[in-house]
Formats: structure tokens, C-alpha cells, sequence
């Protein structure tokens, strides 16, 4: 019982923070560069008292109270140079506002910043130090210029030359960021494997019956995986081009559903067979899931299909490496008692624990008031 306990404690701490994404936007058209920073609240209270009446609640009165204070830590944490010398910054604006289930703010900082602007550095570190799951997307527009990119703990400063701006590196370093979305995405990871787990087995009469054949098996995998990416890339794709809006928050609580409902179904078995329907249904959701990521960006077309296309191989490519991995071991212990009652019927339960905490959870901040 214990070990259950600790099992849900830490999957539910590792699944807390949906989100852990930053944005920073930067225009330098014309003679005054603009900065647009969003970035999440929940890790000042390290550094700056912000639950100042002490009720373990921090409203947003009490964020905007500390203003000064906030701007003096956060923006000595981004640093924009351009043809070696720094840039100065000047804030214009300070917002508070609600994403998904977490507190940001949002900076409108204005630059001056010396010509020629032949090469932009930008240095960005907040938070890093503190929490490794933090990113920070980044897109910066000159002209007809552009470089959307990932800055995290791995990747604090990116070099920027506009005449020599690359398609190709803005590619490569979506489809890395789309590679490590899938691997922490725990709610994704866990819907595949409640997928992919009665891969190994068929029903007979309710029986379970181990598959002899591994070309069965990769068949029934196939189509599994087939149905998910399909599904998720048209809707990846629907939203990122703003043909269909969706609340996130909705979505985020759909998914969780959706991990709970494929838990399920591995313990009563309400389908059978034709599970990649399953897949495709589902996969639809988490699609809109995988888009926030990349709708808060300000990317023009081409940027946007590039990034889109990108991150969307990268976590096909990250679903693969699970795969290659769990089918296999699956396959090879499709016959004992140890996959049918702590894998199919014990991993399965967890999960579907896990999977109702969060629904609750993120039902239960949507009514969060902001005050």
C-alpha cells in the first residue's frame, strides 16, 4: 500500500504543472525594438515574498502589489545585444493573466539597442537554475527575417545573424523541442501505453489469451500508432492555423479523460477489438494539446509551417523511441502472471488513479478567481 502511495505522490508531483512554457516575442522593425516576455508566476515565491497576507493563496493583487520588485529580479535575466553591445531596456507595460491553471505575467519592454543591427544575441536564464523543466519560445522578427527558437537550461543564448537567418537550424531545433514534448508530456505517454499494453493479448469469450504471432501484434500496434498520429496532426494543424479554437483548459481536462477512459477499458474491457478508433478519437484531443505550444508564438505562415511541421516529427520521433522500447518488452512478457496483474491490471488502476486526480485538479482551477 505503501509503495502505491508513494507511486501516485510522485507521478502526480512529476504531472502537477502542465505547462512550464515562457514566451518571448521581439520586433525590432522600425527604430524602437519591442520585447514581449510571458512567463509563469509559480516560481517567484522562491525569490520573492509574494503571499504577503499569508493565507497560502497568491491572487493576482498581490503579484501586481510586488511589480517593481518582480521587474528588477526577472529582467537582469534577459539580456539582448546586438553587434556586441547590450541593449537597454525600458518597461512599458506589466499584465497578469490566467493560462490553463497557472498564473503569468506579461512584460512590454521597449529596446535601444545601437545600428547596424547585422547580429542579435539573446542570453535568457530565468528560472533555469530552479526548475529544469523550464522553456522559453522565442521568435524575433526583422523585415522579412525570422527565427522562431527554444531557449532552455540546455540552451541559454542564441545567436542571431539576420542575413544569414536559417530555415533549416529553426527546423532542426523544433523537431529537437517536439522530441522532448512527448518525452515529459506524462499525460501523453501514459494514454499511449494504455494503448499499447493490450497489444500483446486478444479476447476470447473474456478470457485473456497471450498473441502467438509478433506480426499480429505489430499489425495491432501499427494501427494503434497510425490512428494517433493521424489524428493528432489534423488537429495540430487546425489549431496552430486557427481554423479551430478550442479552450485549452477544456482540452487539458479531455485529456486526462481520455488516459482515464483507456485505463479503464484495459480493466472491463468496453472494446474489444479496433482499438486504433480508440486511438484516432482521442488522438483528435490531444492534438489541440500538443498546439498550445506553438499558437502563442507569433510566427507569420511560413514560420508557423515550418515550426508546425518540425515539431510534429519530433514527436513522432519521440513516440517511436517509446515504442521500440515497451513492444518488445511487452511481447516478452505477454505469458506471465506478472504482465497480466501488475502491468494489464495494476499499472493500468494507477493510471487510472492518476489520470482522475488531474481531471479534478484541472476542472478545479478552472473556477480559480483571479483576485
Amino acid at each position: 500500500m505503501r509503495v502505491i502511495l508513494f507511486l501516485l505522490l510522485f507521478m502526480h508531483s512529476l504531472t502537477a504543472d502542465v505547462l512550464k512554457e515562457n514566451f518571448i516575442t521581439i520586433d525590432i522593425n522600425g527604430t524602437n525594438p519591442t520585447v514581449i516576455l510571458d512567463f509563469e508566476s509559480d516560481n517567484l515565491d522562491q525569490f520573492i515574498i509574494l503571499d504577503t497576507n499569508e493565507n497560502g493563496l497568491v491572487s493576482w493583487k498581490e503579484i501586481k502589489a510586488k511589480k517593481e520588485e518582480i521587474v528588477n529580479f526577472v529582467l537582469p535575466h534577459l539580456k539582448i545585444s546586438t553587434d556586441g553591445k547590450i541593449c537597454e531596456n525600458t518597461l512599458t507595460d506589466f499584465e497578469v493573466y490566467r493560462r490553463v491553471h497557472q498564473s503569468y505575467i506579461k512584460l512590454h519592454i521597449n529596446l535601444i539597442c545601437p545600428t547596424p543591427k547585422n547580429e542579435t544575441k539573446i542570453f535568457y536564464d530565468l528560472f533555469f537554475d530552479v526548475d529544469k523543466g523550464q522553456k522559453a519560445f522565442f521568435g524575433m522578427k526583422e523585415q522579412n527575417a525570422s527565427q522562431p527558437m527554444v531557449l532552455s537550461s540546455r540552451t541559454r543564448e542564441i545567436t542571431i545573424k539576420l542575413e544569414e537567418a536559417s530555415a533549416f537550424q529553426s527546423f532542426v531545433n523544433f523537431l529537437t523541442e517536439g522530441i522532448w514534448h512527448i518525452w515529459i508530456g506524462f499525460d501523453h505517454i501514459l494514454f499511449l501505453l494504455m494503448l499499447l499494453i493490450p497489444s500483446v493479448i486478444y479476447y476470447h469469450s473474456r478470457e485473456i489469451k497471450p498473441q502467438n504471432s509478433l506480426k499480429a501484434t505489430l499489425i495491432k500496434v501499427l494501427k494503434i500508432v497510425t490512428a494517433f498520429t493521424i489524428a493528432h496532426s489534423i488537429t495540430l494543424a487546425l489549431s496552430v492555423l486557427n481554423i479551430v479554437t478550442i479552450n485549452i483548459q477544456f482540452v487539458e481536462i479531455a485529456i486526462a479523460l481520455s488516459v482515464l477512459f483507456t485505463a479503464l477499458n484495459n480493466l472491463f474491457i468496453f472494446m474489444r477489438t479496433k482499438i486504433w478508433i480508440l486511438a484516432f478519437g482521442f488522438g483528435l484531443i490531444h492534438g489541440f494539446g500538443f498546439a498550445n505550444v506553438l499558437k502563442e508564438m507569433t510566427l507569420n505562415s511560413h514560420e508557423l509551417v515550418r515550426s508546425l511541421l518540425g515539431f510534429n516529427l519530433g514527436v513522432e520521433i519521440g513516440q517511436l523511441a517509446i515504442l521500440i522500447v515497451v513492444v518488445p518488452l511487452l511481447f516478452l512478457i505477454r505469458h506471465s502472471k506478472f504482465y497480466k496483474y501488475i502491468i494489464l491490471y495494476g499499472f493500468s488502476a494507477l493510471t487510472a488513479i492518476i489520470s482522475l486526480l488531474w481531471a479534478y485538479e484541472r476542472y478545479d482551477n478552472i473556477s480559480i478567481l483571479p483576485f
